[in-house]
């Protein structure tokens, strides 16, 4: 099974679960005073968040392959 194949509402807390992941992650990372981990960290929510806004594309026909 592909990522794009999951129901929308499993996308969607997987996504929320990774972002939750990474928030947590940034908030150790200023207790532990990691300036470039946390840069990085920053940088993957942003990029996380902006996924998430996106629209989700219309679901795709499968196709199926028939041997003859």
């Amino acid at each position: 099974m592909f990522d794009d194949e999951l129901p929308e509402a499993a996308r969607h807390a997987t996504a929320a679960s990774v972002l939750q992941c990474l928030t947590m992650l940034a908030e150790e990372a200023v207790n532990l005073n990691l300036p470039r981990t946390l840069l990085a960290l920053r940088k993957a929510i942003r990029a996380c968040q902006a996924e998430q806004a996106r629209p989700m594309a219309a679901p795709r026909a499968r196709r199926h392959l028939v041997l003859h």
